[in-house]
């Protein structure tokens, strides 16, 4: 299966593509189905600009925000959107591991 199948099938499975044109949901639906490598030109054409995101970055707990700008893709961004139910938002590794750093600082600082 290919890393774009894979992305597809999370942005379904997320919801993600709810709020595209039924013709979107087809053909990633198809591609799931079938391989995107199965698709014509023009259908694959339909689907690259969901197949790339941004990362959302964190905010520290201070509130300052490290604006990531991290691109996500293949693999990396099928992984950042099974995730993004439990961190509330699409993030790189980076994030993730920032993400998890500040929460363990917390549960320290509550335990002292």
């Amino acid at each position: 299966m290919s890393h774009e199948v894979d992305v597809l099938r999370q942005l379904i499975n997320n919801g993600s593509l709810d709020e595209q044109e039924a013709m979107v949901r087809g053909i990633a639906q198809l591609a799931v189905d079938q391989g995107f490598e199965n698709l014509s030109d023009r259908q694959q054409a339909v689907l690259q600009p969901h197949l790339t995101q941004a990362c959302a970055g964190v905010e520290d707990p201070g509130g300052y925000h490290n604006d990531c700008n991290v691109i996500l893709e293949g693999r990396a961004l099928a992984v950042a959107l099974e995730q993004e139910g439990y961190y509330g938002a699409v993030l790189c590794e980076d994030c993730v591991n920032e993400t998890e750093q500040y929460a363990q600082e917390w549960e320290r600082i509550k335990r002292e």
